[in-house]
């Protein structure tokens, strides 16, 4: 696995039991579902843990749970196969991250529900969204100002590295986005083993 998913390795091996890691820890199975639906892994099933390899051959429902470092090593892994091991190729993962979910949020369910919100309204609940689909980790809205705001993401020992805060960004600036915001940045501003910080701004 080293060789074809070194990002993926490196993860793994700052937690504290691998793969097996804070199994309390939960996401809601849409979230890896809908990204393999965009970018797979089938070529390569051989050279992933087993444990990710039984999840592309056989995909949960998407109202299912699973462990979150289950969905975020397949999310590291897809970013090891179809992007560039540079900077610019990490830009690339979180335009395709923020492209997705902007597809995502553009269907009928949740333009709908997105109509109701601007981006101010969207990020003084990210609390209550964000437990909608996942547990055992927590975001709050920790400051705002006009055409800013920063949600602090609190999660176990390393469970987030560079390449998921950089996922988030992406997820963040596509839902300010339909919420109505434009010209939507976002960018980790503090990163440590316990919490990650993103900043997101619009105009």
């Amino acid at each position: 696995m080293q060789e074809r998913f070194p990002t993926v390795t490196s993860y793994l091996a700052r937690l504290p039991r691998g793969i097996a890691s804070y199994p309390e820890v939960t996401v809601k199975a849409s979230v890896y579902r809908d990204a393999l639906e965009s970018l797979a892994l089938d070529d390569c099933l051989d050279d992933l843990p087993s444990e990710l390899g039984e999840l592309v051959r056989h995909r949960l429902p998407v109202t299912a749970w699973l462990p979150e470092v289950h969905s975020l090593a397949m999310l590291i892994a897809i970013r090891d196969r179809h992007f560039a091991p540079t900077a610019a190729g990490l830009d690339s993962y979180e335009a395709w991250v923020f492209e997705r979910n902007v597809r995502l949020l553009s269907r009928p369910l949740y333009r709908a529900l997105f109509l109701l919100l601007n981006p101010e309204r969207l990020l003084s609940g990210v609390e209550r969204r964000w437990s909608a689909f996942r547990r055992g980790t927590a975001a709050r809205l920790v400051e705002r100002s006009r055409g800013a705001a920063e949600v602090e993401i609190s999660h176990p020992p390393n469970l987030y590295d560079a390449c998921v805060g950089r996922g988030m960004c992406g997820a963040f600036r596509a839902a300010a986005t339909a919420a109505g915001g434009r010209n939507v940045r976002a960018d980790v501003v503090a990163s440590t083993e316990l919490l990650t910080r993103c900043r997101i701004r619009w105009s």
